[in-house]
């Protein structure tokens, strides 16, 4: 275990990393040029290469396929080499899952998250006990809460409650973990430096701006910079939440949201309502709805979603007529709809008027869940209260809208380098780093990282390009070390190789291996590719067993098809190492040279002045 020194809990303003990291970095790199030893590669510490492997976003896709990438490393015998591992959103997600396991990558960890993966979802009742805590504790209650306890739940199947903070007390046996978000409303102004947010063990903050606090202290309250209220440190489920929040900025609407969230509590086979709230009769999947009203009203709405395509207008109909007598009293301006349709007319709709007609009194009842669950007291009610305790409090929000809230610790902030806009707000909402840029290159550009090479996974839906060609724009903007990429490769999205290199031509230039994840060697063509693309969505419910085996496999043979090139490029970043201190060498020579050659002149001349002084004098 690494020694730690107190953190002060006031901001720093530095483009330079902190010093427990720089601690970190230095015992993870004797264990780095162990390993390169055993790969018969040997150089001094100075020497060896500072490599980040970084992954992309992409919901669960991502979270499997990183998975899977790091588990050939880990085959391979490459995780060694790794100095940093940074994620976007669903990589994130793999990511915290495996750090609840502090040498995770020397043991079977990887094996575990992968079968709760495969496993059943973590019960309702715990995540809802989550949720329950943090709205009686946190004033920031958002929707970014639900998210995290969602992705947890339903996605990753662990509640892990431990604090990104912990992990800075443990040793350097695993690399250097950096966990990104974006600053929402920045964004949307298309702001560079107050924009990207990185969340380490030690310190949060703006990596373009170089301003951070401890993360013990990140979401407290600061003044000018001094901490003037200690808030409750996020834990790894709202993380999660945070990082893979990319529903935040409105290109979904608040309908369709409100639908999914619905689906996954109320409707199919798997839904959350079934498991927690509903009796199996005998071995049949048939079920017991609970006699209770609001059990009652979440079934009828639930029947008419199911049901709004059949052409069967008696259907839906009785469906509609039960709800009437449900609700009667209880709902909102649209729900009146539900009055104003008789029989007759119903019948007479189109099968088109009978979808928007439930669409509209559906999505209506599930914003307004509050008003027809809170006030009835019933005595028939056999219901766990988790699903009414979500109706009520997280359907409700989604009016709202609101997302990430936490305490701006640059609140009032005096200082030129923090922009008066930003030292303005007191509240910043923090959400998925992909509505930026779906790929962590931000934190590894930072100059004071000293990275030679990066491995880029790349999980993005479309173009695989787009990550690494915005990070260009991103370096170019703040005037960062980058290696050239032409925007003609961009030409190859729809069939992309298996790995490109960009090579750093300059001594402080990075080079990338960036690596799509379906291409033409683990795909047979351009329309298998386009066919995985379709299959695997970033917005959907959780894979199956037999999917997330598929996806697992693809990412494997990614890795295990490159492992060649990634220990050329690993030798290739040790010479250039070893070159420019060469170089920096010659120099130092040089200028030791220049000096002495200019002292000798200077104190030949002055003697020669002195001479001639004392001739004539």
């Amino acid at each position: 275990m690494l020694k730690q020194t107190d953190i002060p809990e006031t901001v720093h303003l530095s483009d330079s990393i902190n010093d427990e990291e720089i601690k970190y970095v230095m015992a993870r790199k004797t264990l780095i040029k162990e390993w390169l030893n055993s790969q018969d590669i040997y150089c001094e510490l100075e020497d060896v290469p500072n490599i980040a492997l970084l992954g992309s976003g992409g919901g669960e896709r991502a979270a499997v396929g990183m998975l899977g990438s790091l588990h050939q490393l880990a085959q391979d015998n490459l995780l060694g080499s790794l100095l940093y591992m940074c994620g976007v959103s669903g990589t994130t997600w793999c990511m915290s899952s495996l750090y609840s396991d502090p040498d995770w990558s020397l043991n079977k960890r990887c094996d575990e998250v992968i079968k709760k993966l495969k496993g059943p979802t973590v019960g309702l009742k715990k995540a809802v006990d989550w949720l329950k805590q943090w709205k009686d504790s946190d004033q920031d209650f958002t929707l970014t809460n639900f998210w995290g306890a969602f992705t947890a739940s339903y996605f990753m199947k662990e509640m892990d409650t431990r604090r990104l903070s912990d992990d800075a007390h443990r040793n350097s046996t695993n690399p250097y973990p950096i966990y990104s978000a974006i600053e929402l409303n920045r964004n949307k102004q298309h702001c560079t430096e107050a924009v990207w947010f990185e969340m380490t063990p030690h310190e949060s903050g703006f990596s373009g701006l170089g301003a951070f606090v401890p993360t013990s202290c990140f979401r407290s309250q600061f003044e000018d910079g001094i901490m003037t209220e200690k808030r409750k440190e996020m834990d790894m489920v709202l993380l999660q939440g945070v990082c893979g929040s990319a529903i935040a900025d409105r290109q979904m609407d608040t309908a369709y949201v409100g639908k999914k969230i619905w689906h996954v509590l109320f409707e199919g086979q798997d839904s959350m309502m079934l498991k927690e709230n509903m009796n199996m009769v005998g071995g049949s999947r048939k079920v017991e709805v609970c006699e209770c009203v609001p059990s009652q009203v979440v079934w009828c709405v639930s029947e008419l979603m199911v049901n709004a395509e059949d052409p069967d207008p008696l259907k839906t109909w009785k469906v509609i007529t039960t709800l009437r007598q449900l609700l009667e009293g209880h709902v909102s301006s649209k729900g009146e709809m539900l009055w104003n349709m008789d029989s007759e007319s119903w019948k007479r709709t189109s099968l088109e008027e009978r979808k928007k007609f439930i669409e509209t009194v559906s999505l209506e009842l599930i914003l307004t869940s509050d008003s027809w669950t809170k006030d009835w007291k019933d005595q028939r009610c056999t219901c766990n209260g988790s699903i009414w305790w979500i109706v009520q409090n997280i359907f409700p929000l989604l009016i709202k809208w609101e997302w990430g809230t936490t305490c701006n610790f640059l609140f009032k902030f005096q200082d030129t380098r923090v922009p008066k806009w930003m030292a303005d707000q007191e509240k910043i909402h923090l959400v998925d780093a992909a509505l930026k840029m779906n790929s962590p290159y931000p934190p590894i550009l930072r100059t004071s990282r000293k990275v030679d090479l990066i491995i880029s996974l790349d999980f993005s839906k479309e173009d695989p390009f787009e990550t690494v060609l915005s990070a260009k724009q991103y370096a170019d903007e703040l005037k960062l070390p980058f290696p050239p990429v032409k925007e003609s490769v961009r030409k190859e999205k729809e069939h992309p190789q298996d790995c490109y290199v960009f090579e750093g031509r300059r001594p402080e230039e990075p080079t990338i291996m960036h690596m799509p994840l379906f291409n033409l060697r683990n795909c047979k063509g351009e329309e298998e590719i386009k066919k995985e693309r379709e299959k695997y969505t970033t917005f959907q419910l959780h894979y199956g067993v037999s999917d997330i085996e598929h996806l697992l496999k693809k990412a494997q043979d990614n890795l295990k098809n490159n492992k060649d090139r990634i220990l050329e490029q690993i030798l290739l970043a040790v010479k250039r190492r070893k070159n420019r201190k060469s170089v920096a060498q010659v120099f130092i020579c040089g200028v030791k040279y220049f000096l002495s050659t200019l002292w000798e002149y200077l104190y030949f001349n002055y003697l020669r002045m002195t001479t001639f002084a004392s001739l004539h004098s």
